[in-house]
């Protein structure tokens, strides 16, 4: 098993660990180690408090390809901040979540539309003219494939790949904690990672509680682990560390 994605926070669960009704469950982050250890700042500054934490990326972002010219008058679609990898100087740019947007602005790009997510962002460019140009700068695994989609509408949208999501197995204190009898909490934040850890388990715990940042992720884990899974109300990195803290909160309560 992988060990050098991991990071493992030795803190005590509670003042009787022993005792599993009062033992705050060790949280289980498994997005790329910049997004995880984010999360888990933000986690523990709402909090207040340290929390108990195995990080083990299923997921490593690797650059792939070269930054790709934009023809005039071509409006740049982006998913993701890893994708942004380029001058954007000038450029409309439609993007998926704060974060992408942000980049994408560093980057000189003027962001007209910002969706919570592809479906969200897909609806907002359907009042754009039929043959408009698009381009989506994307990764090599897509929950959604927007460019199909506007395709299918009457646009022209290409995509053009600029990074790579390698499968990275869990590591052996993820899966203890995934598998073990004490209990766990793992956010989940793609339909990919989903599946990847669905699969790599043997039998999930029976004290493990599993968060969703949408429906579609949640169907994904319940088909692949057999478990249930709950969506958050929005689908967001706010609405997911807001749902993190509620469950961390509510099960010591």
């Amino acid at each position: 098993m992988a060990q050098g994605n991991t990071r493992v926070t030795p803190r005590q669960f509670a003042d009787n660990p022993g005792h599993h009704m009062h033992q705050t469950p060790i949280l289980v982050l498994t997005r790329p180690q910049p997004a995880a250890l984010r999360v888990l700042q933000q986690v523990e500054q709402a909090l207040g408090q340290p929390v108990a934490s195995v990080i083990s990326p299923v997921l490593q972002i690797v650059e792939a390809g070269d930054w790709p010219a934009i023809p005039d008058g071509t409006d740049v679609i982006l998913t993701s901040e890893h994708a942004v990898r380029g001058d954007l100087s000038g450029i409309h740019v439609h993007c998926v979540g704060t974060r992408t947007a942000e980049a994408a602005a560093a980057k000189g790009a003027n962001v007209i539309t910002t969706g919570v997510d592809a479906e969200d962002l897909i609806k907002a460019l359907t009042d754009c003219p039929r043959g408009k140009g698009f381009l989506h700068i994307c990764g090599s695994h897509k929950a959604v494939d927007i460019a199909a989609r506007l395709s299918d509408m009457g646009y022209n949208c290409d995509e053009h790949q600029t990074y790579s999501q390698v499968a990275r197995p869990l590591s052996d204190q993820a899966r203890a904690a995934l598998e073990g009898e004490d209990p766990a909490l793992l956010p989940l934040f793609s339909p990919r990672s989903a599946r990847l850890i669905g699969r790599a388990l043997t039998s999930p715990g029976s004290q493990l509680s599993v968060l969703a940042m949408s429906d579609a992720i949640a169907d994904q884990w319940q088909t692949f682990a057999g478990t249930p899974c709950k969506a958050v109300e929005q689908p967001t990195g706010h609405a997911m560390v807001r749902g993190i803290v509620a469950a961390l909160r509510g099960y010591a309560a």
